[in-house]
């Protein structure tokens, strides 16, 4: 029993072998499945699954514990077809499996969008009759076919359940959002308050998704007051971001800059999240306010904060607002700019005529081999009219992927701009030869 309790609190693999290697030598494993199932557990809870494979492997008998265990892990790795094959080495061993094994078979189907299988899996818990006592089953049924994109059969599912939670109707409410479909989302909260089930955190944090999807300020408006009468907003960060980001999102910026201050705490994404508002409407003085507000409030800006910013300026021609933010990215945040950072400066520079500075950007990527790259110089250039950078960033394109349509459209576009018409048909008559569309 001692041997199990250390077993099952160690959360380091390490020492978990070194435990293992003890059990091994006294020779504990051959009669004893339940610390076989602990060892299985501990390591696959540490993320050790060759070890908690081989361990299931050397056991003389194995039961639905220790295969349990093992799918679990497999789960939690992110790794959902192991887990399901897993479950057929266990049914071929005739063991049956219970609850708990198909509670984590269904999220490993849900993580792979693996809809078939899990119905299989629906039909197999049906005939054992298991729906019928266990409610976190009947959760974990309509979360895999909500996430799976059927929401028509999670919703079945939902109303055959002999009794229903929150989690239940939050799987059913995510699924509607992840799908686009906000105003069944809404509807769907509407039946679960009928059904006697007071929203939580998690839930609200999905309708007010719904509510920005389709831009309805008017209806976030009376949840962030329910959410305020319930006290929500004092220990949850994610749902005071889902204020922020419903109202930027709706276009009240003003608002959700008023509930961003009003929160207890904010993070990175708050302040993301307003900025995003902002840029959104176009506001590029504010979302640069922001980005400074933002650090005066102790939280250094991430790869997000940056890229939204020199995409905003981007859109608005602020080229010396953007080289600075993009600058500090590596000298004051230690940050490296992602290829979306480069193709906003990339596009900035270009529009604004700075080709030189755009040409040696690209020269001090880490790579430049990315089709986006190339398409924005090529874009620069057709405005500008500039056909040494253009032919050279022409060939560059191409010579990532010979059948480029827009890197010939571009170039063709360029000698025509620069009034080389002989040179543009012939740039057409090579994409024609090449069959490229």
């Amino acid at each position: 029993v001692c041997v199990c309790v250390c077993v099952c609190v160690c959360v380091a693999a390490d020492k978990g072998k070194q435990i293992h290697d003890e059990i091994a030598k006294q020779g504990m494993l051959h009669d004893n499945i339940v610390l076989g199932g602990a060892l299985v557990d501990m390591y696959a809870k540490c993320g050790a699954l060759s070890l908690a494979c081989q361990v299931v492997e050397e056991l003389p008998s194995r039961n639905v514990v220790v295969w349990s265990a093992l799918i679990s892990g497999y789960v939690q790795k992110g790794e959902g077809e192991q887990a399901l094959s897993c479950l057929e080495k266990m049914q071929h061993e005739g063991i049956l499996p219970n609850a708990v094994t198909y509670i984590c078979a269904l999220n490993a189907c849900a993580s792979i969008k693996a809809a078939k299988r899990g119905k299989q899996i629906h039909n197999e818990i049906v005939r054992q009759g298991l729906l019928q006592n266990d409610i976190v089953l009947g959760g974990a049924l309509v979360d895999m076919y909500a996430k799976c994109g059927n929401v028509t059969e999670a919703w079945q599912v939902l109303k055959e359940l002999p009794s229903r939670d929150v989690v239940s109707w939050n799987a059913l409410i995510a699924g509607y959002v992840q799908e686009g479909e906000a105003n069944q989302a809404l509807d769907c909260l509407q039946r679960m308050h009928h059904d006697g089930m007071r929203p939580n955190a998690a839930t609200y944090l999905c309708i007010l998704k719904a509510c920005a999807m389709i831009r309805d300020a008017g209806r976030g408006k009376e949840f962030h007051d329910e959410i305020f009468r319930q006290g929500l907003l004092q220990n949850d960060i994610l749902l005071g971001n889902g204020l922020v980001d419903m109202y930027a999102k709706c276009g009240d910026v003003l608002e959700a800059r008023r509930v961003l201050k009003e929160l207890p705490s904010h993070d990175v994404v708050s302040w993301n999240t307003l900025i995003a508002g902002y840029a959104l409407e176009g506001e590029a003085e504010q979302a640069l306010n922001c980005f400074e507000e933002m650090q005066r409030d102790g939280i250094l800006p991430d790869l997000v904060s940056c890229a939204c910013v020199i995409k905003v300026c981007n859109h608005r021609g602020l080229v010396e607002e953007g080289q600075r933010v993009f600058l500090s990215m590596s000298t004051k945040y230690g940050l490296k700019p992602n290829l979306e950072c480069y193709n906003c400066m990339i596009d900035l520079l270009g529009r604004a005529g700075h080709l030189e500075k755009a040409v040696k950007l690209i020269q001090g990527m880490p790579s430049a081999d990315h089709t986006a790259v190339w398409h924005a110089l090529l874009g620069a250039c057709v405005r500008w009219a500039e056909v040494n950078v253009g032919e050279w960033a022409f060939k560059q394109a191409v010579k990532l992927n010979k059948s480029d349509g827009p890197a010939y459209v571009h170039m063709a576009n360029i000698y025509a701009a620069a009034g080389m018409e002989k040179k543009a048909e012939s740039i057409e008559a090579m994409r024609i030869a090449n069959s490229v569309l």
